[in-house]
């Protein structure tokens, strides 16, 4: 028992001081009433343990604070909704992505040939640069041009009103000239990422297995534009429910492949720089919002309709017999609390237990932990710790587009929703402790009912036992309930919850 304490006296602490504040608080409010009010706080936890969770192992391995991680939430949310109600964009959009990786992974490969060649320090620097702006031009010159604004109108609210498919894409000639354009311009970037020092290579896949993952990316965008009319059909034609389904899949790998490339391009070159990485990601996240904005509008977007079990205008009695019923709401004490809330909690629930189970149970997350205390003992071993970092940012980015998604029916879609998602992430963070994943869990918790029971109170009032009147404040109140448990939080313990001293 007394090891027990030891090993999880942080939690116990935690769990015990929230029940205490909980049971204060709503010992004047009416069963049914801090009820539903403490779903609310584990619902709004829920949407930012998806945020936390990936800036808590992206932290945790490789000391790096992506503060574009808001962006890749508001990336997740848009391509699950275009997914959902506008599957051409996916159709046209996709080919010419596969195709730049498709030449950055060839060029990767093979391009460490080129920089045995240049031997000096000096002119490796200008010919990155030059390969790097060689490349942005080549992809802006392939891009020119392209009707994303048409492609996206697909509804009669977009500016101009709804344009056809037919009106909307380019002809398919003229799209493979794109492709094959974009493959091109995607050959400087692989040179940029291949291995300059002796030292850095490792060992590397077969020549032919490289060749193959290529012509299989080509291959895949050439058939995706030679069936985006009937991929359209097909998707319009699916039932809401897997068209939901298919929209998380698509979202979470957008952000996951998002991820990768930030990683990749931005990120590895700058590793113990904490400082220029602050200001890439930062930098990053402003550019990442202004293309949203200009592929799908500075206007908010409605909610993404919601799978058909949480759709039905009805008030279920219990949770059994909603699984028939598929209402809107759920009776909970008397009170409706909305179904789908329950789905966002459940999501929140499964994705803590299955990252729980990668980092403890797999080898990859084995990896993760020993990375976490010691990554040069873990290279040392002759584990590529590179990829480990690629795989956890693109785990991370993964999950924030995830909730990007899952937070599209229940929010709406507009450019600003990751900012605000992304403070709290971080200060979840923080209070939980830098770097670690159940730490993330417990201060999403937290913030998640101070939230709810801070905006609560600010709408009904708190009777206090010395005020005659109910006690009302401000909604800025409720915002800063947040940063006021991380300053109590800091100040008892500077290291947070879980977080451990230097």
């Amino acid at each position: 028992m007394a090891d027990y304490w030891n090993r999880n006296r942080a939690l116990l602490i935690t769990v015990a001081i929230a029940f205490a504040a909980i049971a204060m608080v709503a010992r004047g409010l009416e069963p049914k009433v801090w009820l539903s009010v403490l779903l609310s706080g584990v619902t709004l936890a829920s949407l930012y343990f998806l945020l936390a969770a990936g800036l808590s192992l992206i932290f945790g391995l490789m000391d790096v604070l992506n503060f574009a991680h808001g962006a890749l939430f508001v990336l997740g949310a848009y391509v699950g909704l275009s997914t959902s109600a506008n599957p051409r964009l996916l159709f046209n959009t996709l080919p010419l992505f596969l195709a730049v990786a498709a030449g950055a992974v060839l060029a990767e490969r093979f391009g460490v040939h080129l920089w045995r060649r240049v031997h000096t320090q000096a002119r490796r620097r200008t010919l990155r640069w030059v390969l790097l702006v060689l490349a942005v031009g080549a992809i802006a010159l392939s891009a020119r041009g392209f009707p994303i604004r048409r492609i996206n109108a697909f509804n009669v609210t977009a500016v101009g009103g709804a344009v056809p498919t037919a009106e909307a894409q380019e002809p398919l000639n003229l799209m493979i000239r794109r492709v094959a354009l974009l493959f091109l311009s995607g050959l400087p970037f692989g040179l940029v990422l291949a291995p300059r020092e002796r030292q850095q290579e490792r060992p590397r896949r077969p020549a032919w297995q490289t060749i193959a993952f290529v012509v299989l990316l080509l291959a895949i965008g050439l058939f995706g534009l030679w069936a985006r009319d009937a991929g359209e059909r097909l998707v319009l034609g699916l039932s809401v429910d897997m068209r939901f389904l298919l929209a998380m899949i698509v979202g979470a790998l957008a952000g996951a492949a998002a991820g990768t490339a930030i990683e990749m391009v931005l990120i590895r070159p700058f590793y113990g720089n904490p400082v220029t990485q602050l200001v890439l990601t930062l930098g990053l996240s402003i550019a990442f919002i202004d293309l949203i904005e200009g592929v799908w509008g500075e206007e908010g977007n409605p909610p993404m309709w919601p799978p058909s079990f949480f759709a039905q205008p009805c008030r279920s009695r219990s949770l059994l017999a909603w699984f028939t019923e598929r209402c809107r709401s759920i009776d909970v004490l008397g009170r409706a609390f909305p179904t789908y809330r329950l789905f966002i909690i459940a999501v929140g629930v499964l994705v803590f237990v299955a990252v729980g189970l990668l980092l403890k149970r797999s080898r990859i997350g084995m990896i993760i932990r020993a990375g976490v205390q010691d990554s040069e003992m873990v290279e040392a071993l002759g584990i590529n710790v590179r990829q480990v970092f690629t795989f956890v940012f693109a785990l991370g980015s993964g999950l924030a587009a995830l909730g990007g998604v899952i937070a599209a029916p229940f929010l709406g879609v507009y450019p600003a929703m990751g900012s605000i998602f992304q403070l709290q992430a971080f200060i979840a963070v923080v209070i939980g402790g830098m770097g670690s994943f159940p730490g993330a869990a417990v201060g999403t918790v937290l913030l998640g009912l101070a939230r709810a029971f801070g905006d609560h109170f600010v709408a009904s009032g708190l009777q206090l036992p010395f005020l005659e009147e109910p006690f009302r404040g401000s909604p800025a109140i409720a915002q800063a309930s947040t940063v006021l448990i991380m300053a109590i939080v800091l100040l008892v313990r500077p290291s947070g919850i879980f977080g451990k001293k230097e």
